[in-house]
């Protein structure tokens, strides 16, 4: 693009070490696309095209098409600029005045680009990064890596003008080396995005949504592989909330939820030492514990979760618990400590049962749910 100012192309070079870069870019976004669907449609389409048109640069230069790899070289730059608008537009909102705004701007710096008009096309790129950053003020630290590529995105295009205004060939190669390096913190922004995206769906497919513990499906995980560990000794513990069916009759949905959050607080709090605990449905709460390396016993861990639910709360627990055994499977151990928590339930209710007493007494194989 500027063999005539400065007698060698730097940009070629430009293309070849931000092909690789565009390349993950696309990666990237693709998998954002993934995620998100429509929202990232936009972003994943301008990566396209800027991956398209770096090879097709690319492949001009090595085949001695100047005029064409230059072409496209500028496609990629216009690339470039609206992938970082479409960028903000994903990280926080605008008005439609303001993206019309950006969309024109975008659109007027191509033509400058295309008909050569250097100086101009270089000041769209400082105005687009100025009304950016002034976007930014309720959103900064939401989006501190975007706050870094909008100041390097005007300093680039600052020193392209005063490249073409002293005719300083290091000053143009400095400026083209910091075109890979937006690139790279374009790439660093999405992947914290992508990161956080996988991390969050990650948590809610194993977690319950309205009390933040695991569900039922990861507790069934987590109990069959702790149980296949040798020499563990694990405890089911199954807890049911006593008369949750007329709090919700009398004080509304919306107590019998605060209960349930309240209560899964506290079972969490006493076994995340030892165990894990879950929601397994509706009011029922259940934990397994490994107490081998404690000081602590299941009846006393038990007892304290029972007593700080009708202590601290305006419900009670009824609370049934099972040891595992070498022949017990990890859905049998749940279905015994279910057993003892409904022995309790109907033994009258806000108490504690152990499986293997309910054994002791022949009321275990006589208990019918």
């Amino acid at each position: 693009m500027f063999r005539d100012l400065f007698g060698v192309n730097f940009s070629a070079g430009t293309v070849f070490i931000s092909l690789p870069l565009t390349l993950i870019l696309l990666y990237v976004t693709h998998h954002l696309y993934l995620a998100r669907r429509k929202r990232y449609l936009p972003i994943t389409v301008c990566a396209l095209v800027l991956t398209v048109s770096q090879l097709i640069s690319i492949l001009a230069y090595v085949f001695g098409l100047t005029i064409e790899g230059e072409l496209f070289q500028k496609i990629s730059l216009t690339s470039i600029v609206l992938f970082i608008v479409l960028l903000t537009q994903v990280q926080w909102m605008q008005k439609r005045s303001e993206k019309i705004t950006l969309y024109t701007l975008v659109m007027i710096y191509l033509i400058f680009v295309i008909l050569d008009f250097l100086i101009f096309s270089n000041v769209i790129i400082i105005i687009i990064s100025l009304l950016l950053l002034n976007q930014l003020k309720v959103n900064l630290k939401a989006a501190i890596k975007t706050t870094i590529i909008l100041l390097f995105l005007p300093l680039q295009a600052i020193l392209n003008i005063l490249a073409i205004l002293t005719k300083s060939t290091d000053m143009w190669v400095i400026s083209n080396l910091l075109l890979p390096l937006i690139l790279i913190m374009i790439f660093a922004t999405l992947q914290d995005r992508l990161s956080r995206l996988l991390m969050n769906s990650y948590f809610a497919s194993v977690t319950d949504p309205l009390t933040g513990i695991f569900n039922k499906k990861q507790y069934h995980k987590q109990l069959q592989t702790d149980l296949n560990k040798p020499g563990n000794i694990i405890y089911a513990i199954f807890c049911d909330i006593d008369n949750f069916k007329k709090l919700n009759d009398s004080e509304g949905h919306n107590k019998g939820d605060e209960i349930l959050i309240k209560v899964a607080g506290i079972v969490q709090e006493e076994v995340s030492s030892y165990g894990i605990a879950a929601r397994y449905g509706g009011e029922e709460i259940v934990a397994y514990v490994n107490l081998e390396a404690s000081d602590i016993d299941i009846n006393t861990l038990t007892e304290h979760i029972r007593a700080r639910v009708h202590s601290e709360t305006i419900v009670t627990l009824s609370i049934g618990y099972a040891k595992s055994e070498p022949t017990v499977t990890y859905e049998h151990l749940v279905h015994m400590a279910d057993k003892a928590m409904y022995y309790s339930k109907q033994n009258g209710k806000n108490r504690v049962t152990d499986y293997d007493d309910m054994k002791v007494s022949g009321k275990a194989t006589s208990m019918v749910k």
